[in-house]
């Protein structure tokens, strides 16, 4: 509860993986010093790192390496083994009537809290035609899901790989590595699509494409069958395994009744406080907040991101509407798949103009525009250029510095 002071004595973290240890440990370093409980479905901690763990795990490399690392000090009470079930942000009222509240718990278990960080991320999406048919379906959720794909990997199998997202590209990737048939089904247009727009997506089809991976685009998978993935087109992919990668969900079923904006994610405003709550924040894949780098209202699902706005949150829910500032974040993430580098930035909205580089020799750099300005840009086994293209985008720089003559040599696309 608060004090007369209204200090806050103790905060809510909800979700012990990334976000979530990130958050505590800026609350003590930032000179919290009151209670602080961390809660987790997680077993053990600290926690396994997942991207990697997923990478690691995959490609036979070291488990171990994977654990997250948690500064000394946080001195946080642990509640593993345990999933929030419900959120009150009207039961309780501290003294001198400052507002908290009471999460609701597995076990029948409540907690109350004066200060709270949702960081519960995301879930794998399954489509309900998806879930059963198949005697070896994988769905990438946890620890024990990754072991029991590379098992199944090592008899050689047929794999089919719903979703060209950035899981199902790289599970793919994998495959190939290890000379497996792989066929990858995606409903949309192109792979990773979403985020690098229709135009890229198709220009990467290629990758998968020379290096043996069938790419099945614009039709979607309804069914699973014994022997593999029925397609709304009619036809089927013979399967001896089948891995759903068909995107994340935030996790939000928990906050059903509780007041907050939860349509894909909690709604925050731009210093990441929820909408509508006093000392509420939230972190990671699970917030949706107004980006002013961007102007727009975003969730964003990359590790880079994550980290960032954990600290944000929790410098917020600290400064309590007093002097809290805005997050900007510039979204960044970066793929390895059959061996060649992917690193993004900004955001894959607009046009995208090939600046440098060849698409065709899979090394080049693709930079967005809306027309007025550098939105984002692509950069394909060229890191060096990354950092260069990353000042554009964060300065919002005026698309007129491409048609420079460093900027942009004869014979490539511009935008003109």
């Amino acid at each position: 509860m608060r004090g007369i002071d209204g200090t806050l004595r103790h905060i809510a973290v909800v979700g012990a993986s990334l976000a979530g240890v990130r958050a505590a440990e800026t609350l003590r370093r930032r000179g919290y010093d009151g209670r602080l409980t961390l809660v987790g479905a997680e077993s053990d901690f600290p926690p396994y790192d997942r991207p990697p763990l997923a990478q690691a795990v995959l490609t036979g490399g070291d488990i171990d390496g994977t654990r997250l690392p948690v500064e000394p000090g946080l001195d946080a009470e642990l509640l593993l083994d345990t999933t929030p079930e419900g959120l009150d942000l009207k039961s309780l009222k501290g003294l001198m009537g400052y507002p908290g509240g009471t999460l609701q718990l597995s076990g029948a278990r409540t907690l109350d809290f004066d200060g709270l960080v949702i960081a519960t991320g995301v879930v794998a999406r399954q489509p309900a035609g998806l879930r059963s048919g198949h005697p070896a379906v994988y769905v990438l959720r946890t620890f024990e899901d990754c072991l029991a794909l590379r098992a199944a990997l090592l008899g050689g199998p047929r794999v089919a790989v719903v979703g060209a997202g950035f899981v199902g590209c790289e599970i793919a990737s994998e495959c190939r590595a290890r000379g497996l048939d792989v066929t990858v089904v995606e409903a949309g247009p192109a792979p990773l699509a979403r985020v690098l727009g229709t135009a890229m997506g198709r220009e990467l089809a290629a990758l998968h494409r020379d290096h043996g991976t069938v790419l099945t685009t614009g039709v979607r998978a309804v069914a699973l069958r014994p022997d593999g993935v029925e397609l709304a087109d009619g036809t089927s992919v013979p399967a001896d395994v089948v891995v759903i990668a068909a995107g994340r969900a935030p996790r939000t079923d928990w906050l059903r009744g509780s007041g907050l904006d939860i349509e894909d994610g909690v709604l925050l405003d731009a210093t990441c406080a929820a909408v509508g709550a006093a000392r509420v924040v939230a972190a990671g894949s699970v917030a949706r907040w107004y980006n002013p780098l961007f102007g727009e209202v975003m969730r964003v699902e990359h590790r880079a991101d994550t980290v960032e706005q954990a600290v944000a949150a929790a410098e917020t829910l600290l400064a309590d509407g007093a002097g809290a500032l805005p997050f900007e974040s510039l979204p960044y993430f970066r793929s390895e798949q059959y061996g060649t580098t992917i690193e993004f930035v900004g955001r894959g909205t607009g046009v995208p103009y090939v600046v440098s580089g060849t698409v065709a020799e899979c090394r080049f750099v693709a930079v967005y525009t809306d027309g007025q300005h550098v939105t984002g840009a692509l950069c394909v086994d060229m890191p060096s250029q990354l950092a260069r293209f990353r000042r554009m985008v964060a300065a919002r720089a005026p698309v007129e510095v491409l048609l420079a003559p460093m900027a942009v040599k004869p014979g490539f696309r511009h935008p003109t």
